[in-house]
């Protein structure tokens, strides 16, 4: 009985220094954990790649640097960091992994459409918000298909987020968000905007090299010109039976009157709906 109760004080005295023990060994390997791992997104959308997914885990890395798991800001600095890279509208959360990573729930931008300046096309969502990705022009990849803001007369000025000024690309991208629901929106590989402050006129260019004089912007509507409901029904129709929207490739079809015209893409200087036609 001596014994047992011996045996039991001992196991006591070992319990009693064997768990802060082990709690203060847990705690150095925690100060001696530093680095980033894994940053992961619960919902992450189909189109943000590795690619994307590397550029963010940098930028956390950068920001975290080699401080420990430990440090009570570490999940405020990799949420700010994360933020910063542009592909977000907000971070709901972010959480600690066992290994050290970080678990985010975050709302997504939507890439939408590329605006052309000079020799690169830089991409924007469908409130023309600048986000941190370009091509130069003729080599962005053809999936997933992006309208083009093709003639814009200004340049971005702030940092990603920040909206592409101006009055056109502002109208490029209310046409586009109009065409995107339609089955044969990726037969529009751009929309021309160079028009727009001079004859009040947006044109849209083809897959197959044609032009279609659009005209005003879907939100100013005027007698001058058929409702935007005829354009688009117009449009329809050409592609449920034709399969396509367009005259073919150097033709200029032009949609604002109660008669549908079609003529040869020289004659469309007479109207200057023929400018930025390289797409």
């Amino acid at each position: 009985m001596i014994a047992a109760g011996a045996f039991l004080v001992i196991c006591a005295v070992l319990l009693l220094w064997g768990v802060p023990k082990l709690r203060e060994r847990l705690d150095e390997r925690m100060r001696a954990s530093t680095g980033v791992g894994a940053v992961e997104f619960s919902n992450a959308p189909a189109w943000f790649d590795g690619l994307r997914q590397s550029q963010v885990a940098e930028r956390v890395a950068q920001a975290v640097g080699t401080e420990s798991t430990l440090d009570p800001n570490r999940l405020a600095k990799a949420r700010d960091a994360i933020l910063t890279t542009g592909w977000f509208h907000s971070i709901e959360q972010v959480r600690l992994t066992d290994d050290g990573g970080f678990l985010v729930d975050a709302t997504f931008v939507t890439p939408f459409a590329v605006v052309r300046h000079v020799d690169h096309e830089y991409l924007v969502d469908s409130a023309g918000r600048l986000l941190p990705m370009q091509w130069p022009a003729g080599h962005r990849p053809a999936s997933p298909h992006y309208f083009a803001i093709v003639g814009a007369t200004q340049v971005p000025t702030g940092d990603y987020g920040s909206v592409w000024p101006g009055a056109d690309v502002a109208a490029g991208l209310e046409l586009a968000r109009t065409l995107a629901s339609h089955q044969w929106s990726h037969l529009v590989s751009a929309i021309d905007v160079s028009t727009l402050a001079g004859e009040n006129s947006l044109s849209l260019i083809t897959s197959n090299g044609g032009r279609i004089v659009w005209g005003r912007t879907p939100g100013d509507r005027s007698v001058s010109e058929v409702p935007v409901e005829s354009k688009l029904g117009t449009l329809d129709f050409l592609y449920a039976n034709h399969r396509r929207i367009d005259s073919g490739g150097g033709v200029v079809l032009d949609l604002r009157g109660d008669l549908i015209t079609a003529r040869a893409a020289a004659s469309a200087r007479a109207d200057g709906s023929n400018s930025a036609s390289n797409e």
